[in-house]
This record gives C-alpha cells, structure tokens and sequence, in this order.
C-alpha cells in the first residue's frame, strides 16, 4: 500500500509546542530547516518507520463541513498552493497548542517535513508528515581531548519510537487524503487522532476484518461460564481458524461453520446489534479479509486459560484445530477437580 524506499525530505521545520492549560509558551519558526545527508537518512527512517507500523487508513472528518476541521482545511491550503511551508507550519503549531489543553499532555518538540517521491497504491506522491516528540531519556555524551576523557548527561531522543505522528497524503478520493497516523501514548488518547486531526477510520477490508474480529472476540465472552473459558477459547480460536481459511467472509459462511456448531446463531444477531449501536461501527454482511490486519489483530487475543493452581496454559489462538484435537478438559470425581489433558508428539 505505502512505499517509502524512494521518499525524500524536501522542506522541513522544526518548533516547540506547550500545553496550553499550564499557560506553556510555543515556539514557532520562520524559516527552513536543512539536512546534512546522514541526518535525512536517520530521520527518515526514524519517522517513516514508525508510521509503517501502522496498518489502519484513516480519513479527515467533521460532523459538520470538512472546511470545518482545521488540520484538513490547512493541508489543503497548502497542497493547493494558496500559503507558503511557513505558514502551513505555523498554522499546525497553533491549531496543535490549542487542542494542548489537558493537563496530562506534554511539551514537545514539532517537525512538519515534506516528503516527495511516495507510492501510495502503485501512484507516485508527496505527502506532508507531522511528528511530535515528548518523551526523552538521559544519555552519556562523551568528550576526549589531549588524552583526558570527560562526559556530560544530558537529555535526548533515541531514534527507534515516534511519539506521535501523521502522514497525510493527497489521493484521488472525494474528500482528497487519506492519512496514516501513530500514537505510542495512551494517557491521551482522543488529543492526537480526534482533537487535533479530526480523524475517523476508512470503511474497507482492513476495518471489516478488524471489527468483525473485534465482536468476535467480545462476542466470545458471553460464552464464559462459572469462570470456564475453555468454550471461549474454542469458539475464538475457530472463528480466527475461519478468517485464515477464506479470503472472504459471508453472514451464510460465519453461521455455517463458526456459530452453528455453538448453538449462537440468535444469541450472536442480538449481541452485533447491539455492538454496532454501541461502537457506532458500519460492519457488512459479506467482506474480504485484510491478511495483515488479522495478522495483527490476532495478536491482541487473550491467548491463555489462567488455572487457581498457579499454572496457566497458553495456546495457538490462531490455529482453530489446536483446542478441539489436541485438549480435553473433563473432572476427576476422586480428587473433586477439573482437569485438562494436552496431546502431543514431542517437547519443543
């Protein structure tokens, strides 16, 4: 989908933005910032790294008018020519300093860097990006000179992990962009993608197969009986076996084999219903399945049953035969417990 190998930086600023509820000052720039060719090469990478992680395609928004979302309207001022970098810059400073009104939200140091030489979907493009730094670790920094060997602590940036970040790139769609975006900080969640970008997902293959895997796995829940997750576990695990197998998923082929052999066909209508009302979620009856975000997703799954008698059984949540053939689960009348019995050829 996104290809970075040929990018390069051809503008870029760097700025300061405060949190404006402790009344923190922000710096802004007046001009460009330049590159040696061994600082483009690091921070490229540090950046487009991190954004790369991303799988989840994401569209401007606004319940009223896009006009209305500032980071959109500004963007689109600037690809069309009608400000200057400078000006773009300062503008995503301000609109930033802004929505920096909670107390958790840090300082941080701001880069906003055009890019050139994308391909998003087999078409070459620009593309701006917007980086925002808060986290830095004390470092040694050493110093030799006349045969004497000295150092400073100070405090910087390993060049691994973007705090938070966005790409933002001009497509061909209705309302112009599609953008990328990170956030490595959970403290506060809606500043970054909701309130300053305005962001909300794009309806395609990858979030049908994310949310279908999400309800899913709510869903899996319900089945948990006098704290027995075995059902559970069975049932996600037969579900996720399910996506692997087909690159489709129709209603017809999710109740034939997945909610059928459970006896669930009614109790799951009820449960999405609900859940769409709920997570305010566009879920179709027939989709493709995303491979690389189900091999994402997949991750996230609960993938042990937890015993009181301090051993835990961890499983393949992503193999659906792992449970049904190779574990038993039964209860021992003499000692008055359950049991589990595990199959297999040989220790790994």
């Amino acid at each position: 989908m996104l290809k970075t190998t040929n990018a390069s930086i051809i503008k870029a600023t760097l700025q300061r933005v405060g949190n404006k509820l402790s009344q923190e000052l922000s710096y802004s720039t007046q001009q460009e910032i330049v590159f040696s060719e061994e600082e483009e090469v690091l921070l490229k990478s540090f950046f487009l790294r991190s954004i790369k992680s991303s799988l989840e395609l994401l569209k401007f928004s606004h319940h009223v008018s896009l006009d209305y979302n500032t980071a959109y309207d500004n963007s689109k001022k600037y690809f069309d020519q009608e400000i200057s970098f400078i000006e773009y810059s300062n503008h995503i400073l301000n609109h930033l300093y802004e929505k920096s009104n909670h107390p958790q939200i840090k300082t941080g140091e701001l880069f906003v860097i055009h890019f050139e030489g994308f391909q998003f979907n087999d078409i070459s493009t620009d593309a701006i990006g917007i980086f925002k730094i808060e986290n830095k670790i004390d470092y040694l920094k050493f110093h030799h000179q006349d045969n004497d060997l000295d150092f400073t602590i100070t405090k910087g940036v390993k060049l691994q992990k973007i705090d938070k970040g966005c790409l933002i790139i001009p497509t061909e769609v209705s309302d112009g962009y599609r953008v990328i975006s990170i956030d490595n900080n959970s403290y506060d969640a809606n500043y970054w993608k909701k309130s300053f970008l305005g962001l909300e997902e794009v309806l395609n293959d990858s979030y049908q197969t994310k949310h279908h895997l999400h309800l899913l796995s709510s869903f899996s829940n319900t089945l948990v009986e006098n704290n027995d997750t075995y059902a559970q576990k069975e049932f996600i695990s037969q579900g996720i076996q399910l996506f692997n197998d087909h690159e489709s998923i129709s209603k017809d082929l999710l109740e034939e084999e997945l909610l059928s052999p459970f006896d669930v066909v009614d109790s799951y209508t009820q449960f999405k219903h609900q859940y769409n009302k709920e997570n305010n979620l566009d879920l179709e009856e027939h989709f493709n399945v995303s491979g690389n975000t189900l091999k994402k997703e997949k991750r996230k799954i609960k993938n042990q049953i937890n015993l009181d008698t301090n051993i835990q059984i961890k499983l393949d949540i992503g193999d659906g035969d792992v449970i049904k053939e190779h574990i038993e689960k039964g209860y021992d009348d003499e000692r008055k417990m359950h049991f589990y019995k595990v199959y297999y050829n040989e220790e790994t």
